[in-house]
């Protein structure tokens, strides 16, 4: 049976294989199975099989600055208080939304996000063989927008 676009059903597979392995055998398949980036089990089955080898991973996902994502999270905050500011503003009518200073200011968030992007991107880390770990974000090094000055002025 295949479906639409003429790709075979995926197999359900009911029959179980017990297998007894000493504590230093399952560190070395396990070992393997991580290296290859699969769950242990299709690399078992595919070892098994003699299925075509799937590709080595070349690296694994650095894992993220914690510096990274104090900042990520602050600009987070930044765009809630942003919206909670319009929503305020549009609800009263006694005040009026100054959209200029907010689409500066929101403006100012998506080009601190695109520098993040770039500095922390895979090929950026990948090119100068950086470590993202090794990576320290400030928030001196981006002109975050004081919401708190933004709700004085408006």
């Amino acid at each position: 049976m295949k479906l639409e676009d003429d790709k075979p059903l995926p197999v359900k597979r009911q029959t179980r294989l017990n297998l007894r392995l000493s504590d230093l055998e399952y560190a070395q398949v396990l070992q393997k199975a991580e290296g290859f980036g699969l769950p242990l089990a299709k690399f078992v089955r595919v070892s098994l099989l003699g299925l075509p080898e799937p590709a080595k991973r070349i690296h694994d996902l650095p894992v993220i600055d914690a510096a990274l994502l104090r900042q990520l999270v602050s600009m987070g905050n930044n765009v809630n208080q942003l919206t909670r500011y319009a929503h305020t503003v549009s609800l009263d009518p006694k005040q009026t939304l100054n959209t200029l200073a907010l689409a500066f200011a929101l403006q100012k968030i998506g080009d601190e996000l695109q520098q993040l992007r770039e500095l922390y991107s895979l090929k950026n880390v990948e090119e100068n063989d950086l470590s993202i770990t090794s990576t320290h974000v400030t928030a001196d090094q981006f002109d975050s927008p004081n919401l708190s000055e933004f709700d004085e002025k408006y």
